[in-house]
């Protein structure tokens, strides 16, 4: 709800920044050219105030002119940067103020008569250019986390929209990606692909900003090779898929929604697989933690899950991906998975990369992948 009302107000945050950029370029053109201007200090403020201005305007301007604000590397980057230059413009302003104090000559009384006022004055400055710089840093970063950039959109185009609604009124957002010429006498494997945290969202796109296996699977080749049903729900904001302390899961409404595909389409139910990364590993473990007889083979990447549901994965295929570098989930969450299936009797594979961090690119270097999940199945 949050993100469609951001969304709905996309226009306002642009009126905003555009009002912020040229008011702060104004005031540093001010402090460089008038009076002001005689204090190196304060036109050092003005010149450092102008660039970081200019920077904000280039940025924007990048993306209104990519195609509807959309936002890559490139432009997440420079907004951190003019992020971190506008977090030093307070420096010659503290200098500035430091050296006017120090050079007041006055009697010891009307300094400490002054004294408090002084200090207001110093913090009350502080706070006004901090309030400024959090404003430009804050509105950009809401501006690039409302967008849905073309390459997602691209993604995103193969898979029909769809939505489930529960007895209840639930509500699931999801695309689906039936096998290339389908036919409905034919049952096919249908993969679950769970997003990670980069897509949270309820705008039915943005999970392929996470869904490793959507994106891999759906690609023509692959398609030809391994016709299936590709399953890519989108958790909302503040939810998770389960396996995540302190955020609710809205696991049951995926199995429902699987339930409903079950019966529309010819799906093959000895050869539903389940696969997601960070937020979706954390998915991927729990869903064959708490629903091991509906898969026939997980694949969770950089996640964690319950040991003590280690005898319910043994009759599931699990291979497993972390990198040893990984500093959002530690490796060590899915080294105590395989420990405790390996314990429990079970086979699981694991490939841990050991410069990897939390990423996907290890998936990329095991090339027989596909061919192991696909020859999985469940009797």
């Amino acid at each position: 709800m949050l993100l469609g009302l951001m969304k709905g107000l996309q226009g306002f945050y642009i009126i905003t920044i555009v009002s912020s950029l040229v008011a702060g370029l104004l005031y540093s053109i001010s402090l460089i050219f008038s009076k002001a201007g005689k204090n190196h200090w304060l036109r050092a403020t003005g010149i450092f105030m102008f660039l970081v201005g200019g920077a904000s305007i280039f940025l924007l301007i990048m993306l209104i002119n990519a195609g509807q604000g959309q936002s890559n590397s490139i432009t997440t980057q420079l907004s951190q940067w003019v992020a971190f230059a506008s977090s030093l413009v307070p420096v010659p302003i503290i200098l500035l103020f430091y050296t006017e104090l120090k050079s007041l000559k006055l009697h010891e009384e009307v300094l400490n008569q002054n004294k408090s006022s002084d200090l207001l004055y110093v913090v009350g400055g502080i706070a006004a250019m901090m309030i400024f710089i959090t404003g430009i840093y804050l509105g950009t970063q809401s501006y690039l986390k409302i967008q849905v950039s073309a390459q997602t959109k691209r993604l995103a185009q193969p898979f029909e929209v769809r939505t489930y609604v529960n007895s209840e009124g639930n509500t699931l957002l999801y695309r689906l990606l039936k096998p290339q010429d389908y036919k409905p006498k034919q049952q096919y494997p249908l993969v679950v692909c769970l997003h990670g945290g980069a897509g949270w969202g309820t705008d039915n796109y943005r999970q392929f900003e996470g869904a490793l296996f959507a994106r891999m699977l759906s690609k023509p080749k692959n398609r030809e090779k391994y016709p299936a049903f590709l399953f890519v729900p989108q958790c909302p904001p503040g939810s998770s898929w389960g396996g995540i302390p302190n955020l609710p899961t809205i696991d049951s409404l995926v199995f429902e929604t699987i339930n409903s595909l079950e019966k529309e389409f010819a799906i093959d139910r000895g050869r539903i697989y389940v696969t997601g990364h960070s937020l979706g590993g954390y998915g991927t473990w729990h869903f064959i933690g708490t629903r091991p007889n509906r898969f026939a083979a997980a694949l969770p990447v950089a996640g964690e899950g319950n040991p003590d549901f280690a005898y319910n994965m043994l009759d599931v295929a699990v291979w497993a991906f972390h990198g040893v570098n990984d500093k959002n989930v530690p490796v060590s969450g899915s080294r105590e998975m395989i420990e405790a299936i390996r314990k429990a009797g079970g086979n699981p594979r694991y490939t841990e990369s050991p410069d990897g961090g939390h990423s996907w690119e290890i998936v990329e270097e095991a090339p027989e992948l596909l061919d192991w999940l696909f020859a999985q199945q469940r009797e």
